[in-house]
């Protein structure tokens, strides 16, 4: 298992070298950068140069970058949502734009995966909606993969669920497209195993955050009602074996105490993993 952890955790504050080394000494062995602005202003050539330069000496610390789902983000507020499955060309346009200025960031560090999200809360699971994302996916998937990079599409609460977005990947044949498993919102939809079996082998990344069940909370793992042994059966199960990427908000003000609590997560998570994974290897 490979341990990692999204900036979201500090989504409210800027990127810096700083933090990016704090969570690196807490032990995570990968990270997700999350692309939005002001938190990481990927469109600022200095700053790109300056965190790409500290990626090169971690060791391929950098997992993924997480692809713009709006313009600006603020506290309790989107500025200009983003979907790449929007129906109004202008709009798709302008997602699949922002997700090309996001993904330049590659030219400067490897990046093996970027995440972006599979339209938005209003999109449907409608024909127009499928072209609509067919024709983003024209676009980004070379655009992406020009720079090392692979894309894949993360559940959101939305009508394009993972046994859809799996079959729409099959149908569309997106070969070179995977799937981002967010535990967190899968929780708000229905049985997050019975989706992981319907997604299968597209996963080849995760999100892990937990919930009550009614609205997306973003807490850590264990800290909510998901069922984590299931989540993490249902994942090794499918034969994933990759990154354990938390994506929990910091809910302590003090970014210290925020990174304390990923780590206690992490470190239950792993638990749990090992104990899965041994009730796998003795079954069969």
């Amino acid at each position: 298992m490979q341990p990692g952890i999204s900036t979201f955790l500090f989504i409210e504050d800027r990127l810096d070298l700083d933090r990016l080394a704090a969570l690196r000494r807490q032990g995570f062995q990968r990270v997700e950068i999350l692309a939005l602005r002001p938190h990481f202003d990927y469109r600022d050539s200095q700053l790109g140069r300056e965190v790409a330069s500290w990626l090169l000496d971690q060791e391929s610390f950098l997992h993924s970058l997480h692809l713009p789902h709006c313009l600006e983000y603020r506290p309790g507020r989107i500025q200009t949502p983003l979907s790449i499955a929007a129906v109004e060309p202008h709009r798709r346009t302008q997602a699949v734009d922002e997700a090309r200025r996001a993904l330049e960031f590659a030219e400067r560090v490897p990046c093996p995966l970027a995440v972006i999200h599979a339209g938005a809360l209003e999109d449907g699971y409608r024909p127009r909606h499928l072209d609509a994302l067919y024709q983003s996916l024209d676009i980004l998937v070379p655009f992406a993969g020009d720079r090392g990079v692979r894309l894949t599409l993360e559940n959101i609460p939305n009508r394009l669920s993972l046994e859809r977005m799996g079959r729409f990947l099959r149908e569309a044949d997106q070969t070179g497209v995977g799937i981002c498993f967010d535990a967190g919102h899968a929780h708000l939809e229905s049985t997050p195993a019975s989706q992981i079996t319907a997604a299968g082998q597209w996963i080849l990344t995760t999100h892990l955050h937990d919930n009550h069940g009614h609205r997306d909370e973003h807490l850590p793992p264990f800290a909510g009602t998901a069922p984590w042994p299931d989540i993490l059966q249902g994942l090794a199960g499918s034969g994933y074996d990759g990154c354990l990427l938390l994506e929990s908000r910091g809910g302590e003000r003090d970014f210290r105490a925020a990174l304390n609590s990923a780590r206690e997560a992490c470190d239950r998570l792993e638990a749990c993993w090992e104990t899965v994974k041994k009730a796998i290897e003795k079954e069969e």
